[in-house]
């Protein structure tokens, strides 16, 4: 199974979190070795999840309007309960651009319970493409659509 199967898949029981919070995402939303996620002041974060080929999938969608940082990364749940992350796609405006880390070939030899499988993700493309005085184009209205967009998700009824 690879990461463009997993995405052009057809999703079934999508849920995403009613709200936005801030502080650590609890291990119980986004379980990985090292505890919880933790982002730092001013980011703010959902979780979405739904299953597919057989697997249950997790995205946690995250967003510093602040620093003008966005990210979503989608990770495949294992057996155990942990989690595979096998993309991350993000938009961080000092990098010049939207770019994604993403495991390439078959995700179920990712390492469970990291962010990044140093030795499975590639980063794609290797250059952005935005100038440095384009404005921050993410908000808290539009960020859960645009990971929806990405990973191929929709949920009945208002997404925000």
């Amino acid at each position: 199974m690879d990461l463009r199967q997993i995405i052009r898949a057809e999703k079934q029981d999508v849920t995403i979190t009613k709200a936005w919070e801030t502080g650590p995402v609890p291990r119980a939303k986004f379980p990985l070795l090292k505890g919880k996620v933790k982002f730092g002041k001013g980011w703010e974060w959902r979780v979405a999840s739904f299953f597919a080929l057989g697997n249950e999938f997790v995205v946690l969608i995250a967003l510093c309007v602040e620093k003008s940082y966005y990210r979503c990364d989608l990770a495949l749940k294992c057996e155990d309960g942990a989690l595979k992350v096998l993309c991350c796609h993000e938009l961080h405006m000092e990098h010049k651009g939207w770019h994604c880390h993403l495991v390439r070939g078959d995700v179920r030899e990712t390492y469970p319970g990291v962010m990044r499988d140093k030795d499975r993700m590639r980063s794609w493309p290797s250059r952005g493409t935005l100038s440095p005085d384009t404005p921050f184009p993410i908000t808290k209205s539009n960020a859960v659509t645009l990971a929806a967009a990405r990973y191929r998700f929709e949920a009945g009824g208002d997404l925000l």
